[in-house]
């Protein structure tokens, strides 16, 4: 089979397949390379998406709103268990829509064009 690689995206196993001529210094600049503007705003905007596409998501930035919530407002106000609530506000965080400030979740200015955009 000669060399591969294998990567882990979504909880799945890519496995590639390297040609000889390709070079173990090569890959390794290809594997460092940072994405290109257009990529990256490609992708930010595929995770806005995403973020918006999800009805807690979506549920949970109108009810944070621009004046913050504490965890248990949240949780009580969106209806979610404590599991459903931790894994969207790391969503939240990981993609800089969220902030934490004390006991207050707030909104950072890249949530705030979230919000802008939810009817």
């Amino acid at each position: 089979m000669g060399r591969v690689l294998l990567l882990l995206q979504d909880n799945t196993v890519i496995v590639i397949q390297i040609p000889p001529e390709i070079s173990d210094d090569d890959l390794e600049a290809m594997l460092e390379r940072k994405p290109t503007m257009r990529e990256a705003k490609v992708d930010d905007h595929a995770l806005m998406v995403k973020a918006l596409e999800h009805p807690v998501r979506r549920k949970m930035i109108k009810t944070i709103g621009v004046f913050g919530k504490t965890k248990n407002e949240l949780k009580k106000e969106v209806g979610v268990d404590e599991a459903m609530l931790n894994f969207q506000i790391d969503f939240f965080i990981k993609g800089n829509y969220l902030k934490v400030e004390g006991d207050n979740y707030r909104l950072t200015d890249r949530g705030l064009v979230l919000l802008s955009n939810i009817p």
